[in-house]
């Protein structure tokens, strides 16, 4: 028999792998890779969704407790009163009126429903478990009365001043929440997030109340007659939002812009003076919020459905000029002061004598109810939050947040109206300049109803500085 060489060869290879030592063969098992970090978005973009192949439903369920601590100091513009000074629109610096504090416990109820791909239904509830604020002496201002004094020498209201305890429920609120691209689904996008909220004041409205006084929340029409504290502002809100990220490994910066608008309803104080013809402002502040933040997954295991992730954002929100329930609405509202007490005029027409301008009797009347003119103003906040998700079915949240708002006048209502004008000197009552009479004389526009020189006047309006807010909040989530 031939033996070639190719015989050889094997031979000699197999003898050589029997006397050599076992090694691991390069198509033996691997070793088990490190676990791949999460797909998923962060906490601000995420979406829950319905309809998936691998994943039909989702819903979650939500329970939070919030705690607000807010604290102000008031002021109180003073003009001088040498001869040609005050006249001449000379202000002295603000005094100190007193030190304002609020605090704010609430029950957070909501959920989330998946409707279809990237797209959800949000149900929310808070619940205001207690509401509290107090006036409190400021280095001593409690020891000068005489700034809280009107022109008729009635006191406006008194320091320490402290408004009964609020609870009950302001709002409910429905949303929804769309991904018009999500980088779960395709990783070249990043993720952007859009959603529209509806708010729906429920609660008890609103009502200037002091809890030291025989009549606690005095009706603007008779101060005989008592209300209810109420805790709702009696608004219907519009928000809408957008956010924007993109995750790279363990971050994920995001950046997001958000409007809310508040339409008052009629059924209450606010609502009741919101379309009078004089008023510059019907409308609380706009509120636009330009946010930037960013998430960090320092632990993940998507085995487990387990995530650690820490936030932390930056905000800055503009407040336009509107109506609102100020730091001094409980204490003006409830004044029993004659100059807040006496009802305004709502318009005015010619008198009897053809020159003069008197108030309009077939007009409505105009009561002060605490609700005042603000200036346009700016916040600015900061928050960390960490994220803790348990299972596949729990995570908990949990954050702290700090907000401060800029010094801004919290009794600014003009006197006068300039839209409103026209050629009968008698509708625009005071607000004329030249000869008072049927032949001289121009408008400068229709009294604002709800001025109020004891207050609205510069060198005795009121202002808001150093006010800082202090949010810390537990929530905790369950999924389906």
């Amino acid at each position: 028999m031939r033996v070639s060489a190719r015989h050889v060869l094997g031979v000699l290879a197999g003898l050589w792998g029997l006397a050599s030592p076992i090694t691991a063969r390069a198509e033996e098992p691997a070793a088990a890779k490190p676990t791949r970090i999460f797909r998923e978005t962060g906490e601000n973009t995420i979406v829950i969704d319905a309809f998936d192949k691998d994943d039909p439903f989702d819903a979650n369920l939500v329970l939070g407790i919030r705690q607000q601590w807010k604290s102000a100091t008031i002021r109180r513009e003073t003009s001088l009163s040498q001869p040609g000074l005050s006249s001449g629109n000379f202000l002295a610096a603000t005094e100190n009126v007193a030190k304002y504090s609020q605090s704010t416990t609430t029950l957070d109820l909501g959920g989330d429903i998946g409707i279809y791909r990237d797209l959800a239904l949000s149900l929310r509830m808070p619940v205001i478990l207690a509401d509290s604020r107090e006036l409190s002496d400021k280095d001593g201002s409690s020891r000068n009365p005489q700034r809280l004094q009107d022109p008729q020498g009635d006191q406006l209201f008194s320091v320490p001043f402290k408004s009964p305890t609020r609870s009950g429920v302001d709002w409910f609120s429905v949303a929804l929440n769309y991904a018009i691209m999500n980088q779960q689904r395709d990783a070249s996008v990043p993720t952007w997030v859009i959603g529209a909220e509806t708010r729906f004041a429920i609660g008890p409205r609103l009502h200037a109340c002091n809890d030291g006084a025989g009549v606690k929340c005095p009706d603007p029409a008779n101060a005989t007659q008592g209300r209810d504290p109420g805790i709702s502002r009696g608004m219907n809100t519009i928000i809408a939002h957008t956010t924007f990220s993109r995750r790279f490994g363990y971050v994920e910066p995001y950046t997001g812009f958000r409007i809310l608008v508040d339409l008052p309803q009629s059924n209450s104080d606010f609502g009741r003076t919101s379309d009078l013809g004089g008023s510059l402002l019907n409308r609380p502040p706009l509120l636009g919020t330009f946010t930037m933040g960013m998430e960090v997954f320092p632990w993940e295991d998507r085995e487990a459905f387990q995530r650690l992730s820490l936030d932390f954002k930056v905000r800055g929100t503009y407040h336009s000029p509107g109506r609102e329930y100020s730091e001094l609405f409980d204490a003006l509202g409830s004044s029993q002061a004659r100059s807040l007490r006496s009802a305004n005029p709502a318009a005015y027409r010619t008198g009897p004598d053809g020159v003069s301008s008197i108030a309009d009797p077939a007009s409505s009347r105009v009561f002060f109810t605490g609700i005042t003119d603000q200036q346009a103003h700016g916040s600015f906040g900061l928050s960390g939050a960490v994220t803790f998700q348990i299972s596949e079915l729990v995570k908990v949240n949990a954050g702290l947040g700090l907000t401060y708002v800029q010094s801004h006048v919290i009794t600014a209502a003009d006197a006068c109206n300039p839209d409103f004008k026209s050629g009968d000197i008698g509708a625009a009552g005071p607000c004329r300049t030249g000869a008072p009479n049927a032949f001289g004389g121009s408008t400068t526009g229709i009294p604002n109803p709800n001025h109020r020189q004891v207050i609205d006047l510069p060198g005795r309006r009121f202002t808001v500085d150093d006010t800082t807010l202090v949010d810390l909040w537990l929530n905790g989530v369950v999924m389906f």
